[in-house]
C-alpha cells in the first residue's frame, strides 16, 4: 500500500515513523529539496504541496492508496481535497477542513454553536478593516491573516494609530484574501491537543505555552497545563459537541485557549500533528505515540484499540533555541543549568549556517523532564535564557 505524505520536515518525523511502522511505501512531497525526513522515505518529488491540481495529478500518477497531511495548515487543505477527489479515507470533508481551519470561518461557527471564543471580524479589504477600526473602541486588537500559523502576519495594535501597518502586514501573509480583527484576550496561554475516536475525546495533552521573543510563536511548552483538570471539564465537551455537530472522523484535534477571568476561550483549532516537534513531550506525558495513531486515522485505518484511561504523569518540556538577532552562528551553547535536564535534543541548525529571520527561525529544540512543576517553571521560565546562539 502507498502513502502520498505531504512535507518531510523535521515535524513531520513522528509521521513517517508512524507510516512506517503501518507498513507503507511513502511517497512525500515538498518545495524544499533535503529535508531531514526525505531520507526515510521512498520517494520524493519536488511540488509544492498547496497547490492543490499538481498534488492531485501526483496522487493519481503515483496511484497512492492513502495521503497524509503534514505537520502545517496548508497541507491539511490539500490532504482533505484531494482525498475529496479520489474518494480517499481518512479525512473530514473539504468544507468542514476549511471551517476548522480558517479564523474567520471557524470563530462565526464558534458564535454559532456558543463555543467560548473571542470576538473576530472578518475583512476582505484594507479599507473596509481600516474603517472598523476607526470607529471601534475595542481596543486593544489582535490583527490576524485567517490562514496562517505560527504568529505569521500577526499584530497586537492598541490604538488606531497601529492599524494600518498592521493590516498590511497581514493582508501580505494571507493566501486567501481574508483577514480578522479580534479581541485581545488577557491572561494565560496554553494548548490542548486531543485524539478523537467516534466523535469523543479518547485521550489528551495539555500545556501552558509561553512566547517569549516573539509573543505571536510559542518557544516554550511546560506538560501538563496549570489547572488542566479545570480547563478540561469546559473544553472536552466543546470539542465533542464540534465533532458531533461536524462529523468529524478519527484523529488529532488541537486547540489553542487563554484562561481569561477563569474561564478558557478556544482561540484556534486545527486537525494536524503539532509544530516544534509537540508530540516528543506529549508522547512523554501519557506513554502514548501520538504521531503514529494520526498517522493511521489519517490513512483510514481503525482507531478503535486507541487506549482507554490515559494519564498524564510528569513533568515534561521543550524549548526552542532561538536566536536574538540575524546573522552566521558562531556558537551553539546549552546552559549547565539546563543540562541535567535534557533528555535529548534536535538540531536544525549547525555553527556557520545563517540565521534570516531570527524571531522564526528556530535553531533546535531541547526536550527536558523535571521533579516538579515548580521546578520546571523555575528552570525555563523564571531564570529564562536567551542567549544559547551566539552570532559572529
Amino acid at each position: 500500500m502507498k502513502v502520498l505524505l505531504l512535507c518531510a520536515s523535521h515535524n513531520d518525523l513522528g509521521l513517517i515513523r508512524g507510516l512506517k511502522k503501518l507498513g507503507l511505501e511513502i511517497v512525500v512531497t515538498g518545495a524544499i529539496p533535503g529535508l531531514v525526513g526525505e531520507k526515510y522515505c521512498d520517494k520524493y518529488i519536488e511540488a509544492d504541496y498547496s497547490n492543490f491540481d499538481l498534488i492531485l495529478q501526483i496522487a493519481k500518477k503515483e496511484k497512492v492508496d492513502r495521503i497524509c497531511a503534514c505537520c502545517n495548515d496548508y497541507g491539511v487543505y490539500t490532504a482533505a481535497y484531494v482525498a475529496e477527489q479520489l474518494n480517499l479515507p481518512g479525512y473530514d470533508s473539504y468544507d468542514t477542513t476549511c471551517i476548522l481551519h480558517n479564523k474567520d470561518r471557524f470563530k462565526k461557527f464558534a458564535r454559532e454553536m456558543d463555543i467560548p471564543s473571542p470576538w473576530t471580524e472578518m475583512f476582505t479589504k484594507k479599507s473596509d478593516a481600516l474603517n472598523f477600526l476607526k470607529i471601534t473602541n475595542a481596543y486593544p486588537i489582535i490583527i490576524k491573516p485567517t490562514d496562517c500559523s505560527a504568529g505569521n502576519g500577526i499584530t497586537k495594535i492598541d490604538s488606531f494609530k497601529e492599524a494600518e501597518r498592521a493590516v498590511k502586514t497581514a493582508f501580505s501573509k494571507t493566501r486567501s484574501g481574508v483577514i480578522v480583527a479580534e479581541q485581545y484576550l488577557t491572561g494565560s496561554q496554553h494548548g490542548f491537543c486531543s485524539f478523537l475516536v467516534n466523535q469523543k475525546v479518547r485521550a489528551y495533552v495539555s500545556n501552558n505555552e509561553y512566547s517569549i521573543q516573539n509573543p505571536y510563536r510559542v518557544e516554550i511548552d511546560t506538560y501538563p497545563a496549570d489547572n488542566f483538570e479545570e480547563s478540561a471539564k469546559i473544553i472536552v465537551p466543546e470539542i465533542e459537541k464540534i465533532a458531533k455537530k461536524l462529523q468529524l472522523k478519527d484523529g488529532i484535534f488541537h486547540l489553542q485557549y487563554i484562561v481569561c477571568d477563569g474561564k478558557p476561550m478556544i482561540i484556534e483549532v486545527m486537525r494536524r500533528a503539532i509544530g516544534n516537534m509537540y508530540s516528543v513531550p506529549g508522547d512523554l506525558l501519557t506513554g502514548l505515540p501520538w504521531d503514529y495513531w494520526e498517522a493511521r486515522a489519517r490513512c483510514g485505518f481503525s482507531c478503535e484499540n486507541f487506549p482507554k484511561g490515559v494519564e498524564q504523569v510528569g513533568f515534561f518540556a521543550y524549548k526552542a533555541i532561538i536566536s536574538e538577532k540575524n546573522g552566521r552562528i558562531k556558537e551553539i551553547n546549552i546552559p549547565d543549568e539546563y543540562k541535567k535536564f535534557v533528555l535529548s535534543d534536535f538540531m536544525l541548525k549547525k555553527p556557520g549556517d545563517s540565521i534570516t529571520h531570527c524571531q522564526s527561525e528556530p535553531v533546535g529544540f531541547l526536550f527536558m523532564m523535571f521533579r516538579s512543576d515548580s521546578e520546571m517553571k523555575q528552570v525555563l521560565i523564571d531564570n529564562y535564557r536567551s542567549d544559547l546562539v551566539i552570532i559572529e
